[in-house]
């Protein structure tokens, strides 16, 4: 049986079935999110101090950053920014489209000018999933003709496009979430091709730790956010705790965190700042969700990356993590960049080699389960959305 449901702080979204066949979206289907304009600017975001002081370290200048998401609006924040490849509408590509007003807030939390982490850093817009576009499924797969863009394929192959176009750090605020009865049963040898090739490339690897929801929950395996050579980041309540939502990683995988609730975000619509987005009746949801936490070890690793330009993915991995508060892993930029131990941490590791752990298993479509793709939006999109596909799908 098919279904979408929608959570609080998350969207769940089916991304495909485990035949893996090109996901390619045709059409769009629900109408693009709203940005909610912004009432304040950066002169009002807090940190103000702590930013000018990490900028007399380092910008993230000539380190380009992917940010495999919905896409990266242009915005006059992101005055570096260029297109890499659009997997959700392949025939037309847009990657500069952000009709979820999801990858433009993450790409400004890395580098918008005026508070980003690294400014002077490079993203790259990889457009490969969205909530509003549908993509045609065989005739008969669980009862559906339609499912939502992406899947771990485009998922891999926007990997490949990043590590093509030479980016050093790699941002995946989009994950999947498989349930454990279905998790065992992925083939997942592209995707850690893909992974084993950004480790040995030395490019660092970072990924939401999902949002927990009744589709995705605790003990669910997450998509890349799972795998041993990727920074996976969940959400903090305060600089003490980390929020319900925030889902465990295996044991012997250390979760690291930072704020999963930006004071400010880029807006992907005329304005360029955000709150979030708009909701009935002028209501107004804001941004919040690990998908919002990971760019902060993004923009951090990419400014590592520039003060350590010979370091492996795994060096830097390691100075992130000790770093790193020893309760919820909380990570400070600032705090990251003049840790007295890098110089004792840099000579330390070396890549990791991976291997699927899965087994891989031919199933009918009739009966594949389905992966879901957990989007860290905001909780008015949740319930607009949630409506909509409800209709359309009646």
């Amino acid at each position: 049986m098919r279904r979408t449901t929608y959570a609080a702080g998350a969207v769940a979204l089916f991304v495909g079935c485990l035949t893996y066949q090109p996901a390619v979206a045709h059409a769009q289907d629900i109408a693009c999110a709203v940005p909610a304009p912004a009432t304040s600017g950066p002169e009002d975001v807090p940190g103000a101090e702590e930013r000018t002081e990490l900028r007399r370290l380092a910008t993230g200048a000539g380190v380009k950053v992917a940010v495999i998401d919905t896409g990266v609006a242009t915005n006059p924040q992101l005055d570096q920014l260029v297109p890499g490849a659009d997997f959700v509408t392949p025939e037309d590509p847009q990657p500069f489209l952000d009709c979820d007003v999801h990858g433009t807030v993450v790409a400004g939390i890395i580098a918008g000018t005026d508070i980003g982490i690294a400014p002077d850093a490079e993203i790259m817009s990889i457009r490969q999933s969205s909530a509003h576009y549908r993509t045609p499924r065989e005739p008969g797969a669980d009862g559906a003709e339609f499912t939502a863009a992406g899947s771990v394929e485009t998922l891999t192959a926007a990997i490949h496009n990043a590590l093509d176009e030479g980016a050093r750090v790699i941002n995946m605020s989009v994950v999947s979430c498989l349930e454990p009865a279905i998790a065992p049963r992925v083939d997942t040898r592209g995707l850690v091709e893909a992974l084993n090739r950004a480790e040995h490339d030395g490019a660092v690897v970072v990924a939401a730790a999902g949002n927990a929801n009744p589709d995705c929950p605790p003990g669910s395996t997450v998509f890349p956010a799972h795998f041993p050579t990727v920074l996976a980041v969940g959400a903090r309540a305060d600089s003490h705790t980390l929020t319900d939502y925030s889902l465990p990683v295996p044991e012997g995988h250390r979760l690291l965190s930072a704020p999963g609730r930006p004071a400010l975000g880029l807006s992907a619509g005329h304005d360029v700042w955000s709150a979030g987005i708009t909701a009935d009746r002028g209501a107004v949801r804001p941004f919040e969700g690990t998908s919002f936490a990971a760019p902060v070890l993004s923009g951090t690793a990419a400014l590592l990356k520039q003060r350590y330009p010979d370091a492996t993915a795994a060096q830097i991995r390691d100075i992130i993590a000790a770093a790193a508060e020893p309760s919820g892993g909380f990570v400070d930029p600032l705090r990251t960049l003049t840790f007295l131990g890098t110089t004792h941490v840099l000579p330390q590791s070396e890549p990791l080699t991976l291997t699927p752990e899965v087994k891989t298993h031919s199933l009918a479509p009739s009966r594949a389960a389905v992966l879901l793709s957990v989007l860290a939006v905001v909780g008015l999109l949740t319930a607009a959305v949630a409506s909509v596909v409800a209709m359309r799908r009646r």
